[in-house]
């Protein structure tokens, strides 16, 4: 929805869809108008029997998915110049929308026999992992690796950072260390995350994100949560030190990270299904400009942005986080600030559009 408006904003006719959602009604249809009808929402009905059909009779899968991009064709009436397509999961024949130029998003790292067919009908791939583009390396459309975007809210408040020259190491108060995540993803160690909330209770720990499966479609573990992160988050609902703010809107969230003194990332390469390569909620972390203390993520490995474990060292993190927050003058000295900063603002949705027509024109 990010790049829907964004293009909305720069002139374009957009028309975002929505993934399939269970009920009755059409397969398709017209949602809401927005952006002084720049920008309309359609709306997607799931198929039944859709993932069976995917994986045993693929040929078939197509055929049904096909309906979804003809009800997509006559809701926008006209010819289309471009797909942006985030859901190799549904629209595996890009084609099929007869456009003039079709990317693929990939934006995890999905894996199966249907997403190189899918791969094989647009003209050019993008992605935001190193570790994704050489999964994909063998598909025969151009590539490009890019980063993810920052909003406008984290974008306004940086540059107003900026204007005012406000780079204070700490803020007033004690030490306050973030974190914004869905706690109950496969793949967060929180096993460190035990040992320096417990080690620190000198440290005030915020969490952004879901903490439980309601209105939670992005747990990645179906209906039921795997037991140690319910035991984890009756930890974290058991600590003085501990605050979850549960899920927040974009403006809401750019100001509660813009209180904090720094940032945890706690992704392990072992077990998170993109091996932690890349994450946005990093490039939000850096546009505060103060400094992240992270697991190994394999996309900024050789820049000094962030306090970083080797790839196979996650049990150094409780170490660096000692060292990071007893020595904060140093690690938020306004010059390492601005770095993180230039590098957050160079990487505004705007901008990336700009790289991705670009990409596409080329």
């Amino acid at each position: 929805m990010h790049y829907a408006i964004e293009l909305a904003e720069k002139g374009h006719r957009v028309f975002f869809v929505n993934p399939p959602a269970e009920g009755d009604g059409p397969l398709v249809s017209r949602g809401e108008v927005l952006q002084d009808g720049k920008l309309t929402i359609i709306h997607t009905r799931m198929i039944k029997r859709a993932l069976f059909f995917r994986h045993k009779f693929f040929p078939a899968y197509k055929l049904l998915t096909r309906r979804y991009v003809n009800g997509i064709r006559k809701v926008v009436g006209e010819a289309i110049d471009e797909v942006w397509s985030f859901n190799p999961h549904v629209y595996v024949d890009l084609r099929a929308f007869k456009a003039k130029k079709s990317i693929l998003l990939i934006y995890d790292f999905y894996k199966g026999d249907h997403i190189f067919k899918a791969a094989e009908t647009a003209d050019g791939i993008i992605t935001i992992s190193s570790l994704i583009l050489d999964h994909y390396r063998q598909a025969s459309p151009a590539k490009l690796l890019l980063q993810h975007g920052l909003g406008k809210h984290f974008e306004a408040r940086s540059l107003d950072k900026i204007q005012r020259r406000e780079f204070n190491p700490q803020l007033n108060g004690g030490i306050k260390v973030g974190y914004v995540g869905n706690l109950l993803r496969v793949g967060m160690n929180t096993e460190i995350a035990r040992q320096i909330i417990v080690k620190h209770p000198e440290v005030e720990f915020h969490f952004w994100g879901p903490s439980s499966l309601k209105d939670n479609n992005v747990n990645g573990t179906g209906a039921t949560v795997p037991e140690d992160l319910v035991t984890f988050i009756k930890f974290l609902e058991g600590k003085k030190n501990v605050i979850l703010h549960g899920v927040a809107g974009q403006e809401a969230l750019s100001k509660g990270l813009s209180e904090m003194d720094a940032f945890l990332f706690l992704y392990s390469p072992r077990t998170e299904m993109n091996s932690a390569s890349n994450a946005h909620k990093l490039l939000e972390y850096l546009s505060t400009g103060k400094v992240t203390i992270s697991t190994h993520v394999s996309n900024y490995a050789g820049t000094d942005l962030m306090v970083m474990c080797e790839k196979e060292g996650e049990e150094t993190l409780p170490f660096l986080f000692d060292q990071v927050v007893e020595n904060l003058q140093r690690y938020n000295a306004e010059d390492q600030q601005r770095k993180r900063i230039d590098f957050a603002l160079d990487n505004t949705y705007s901008r990336q559009i700009d790289r991705i027509r670009q990409f596409i024109h080329q």
